[in-house]
């Protein structure tokens, strides 16, 4: 019993008064400025244009992938994002055609938080980040060095947890 009431108690969230105070922050943003901006961006905008847009910020986000499979010693798959990232960047009109899925390139998206990892840096505990929703302390600086050191801050919305993509 006495390892449960351990475990337990460092399962707590140190943040926790912080990280509700910012969720419902983040969830009234969302609710009455990006949500309303997202829904209209998918009304409005062409298919086709929001698809060169996702693709364009995708071959952005590859470069990062393709700087964190280095520094995580992944020559395979860095060498497989470069090509992606040549094919996209010449014969993908600077990206906004995906020529290199449709050629069988693919790749894993990595970013700092993972690097880190591989490092051996530990998580650290759950943290609700302002704007960007549910995250740990080691992915949140991982995402601030992501953000910094590449173009694709306004894509980065992909894949958190509390911005709307409907």
């Amino acid at each position: 019993m006495a390892n449960t009431l351990a475990f337990a108690e460092e399962d707590v969230d140190p943040f926790e008064d912080i990280n509700r105070t910012v969720y419902g922050f983040n969830e009234t943003v969302d609710d009455n400025l990006l949500e309303p901006v997202s829904r209209a961006y998918k009304d409005h905008v062409p298919e086709v244009a929001q698809d060169g847009v996702s693709n364009f910020f995708g071959n952005l986000r590859d470069v990062s992938t393709l700087a964190n499979q280095i520094l995580q010693f992944k020559p395979v798959e860095s060498i497989e994002t470069l090509g992606r990232i040549l094919v996209n960047s010449t014969i993908g009109l600077g990206g906004l055609f995906d020529v290199a899925s449709d050629m069988g390139l693919t790749t894993d998206d990595e970013d700092f938080g993972q690097t880190m990892g591989v490092w051996g840096v530990e998580e650290g505990p759950y943290v609700v980040l302002p704007l960007l929703g549910p995250s740990t302390v080691r992915d949140g600086a991982g995402l601030f060095v992501d953000t910094t050191s590449d173009a694709n801050m306004i894509d980065k919305t992909e894949g958190i947890g509390f911005i709307s993509s409907s």
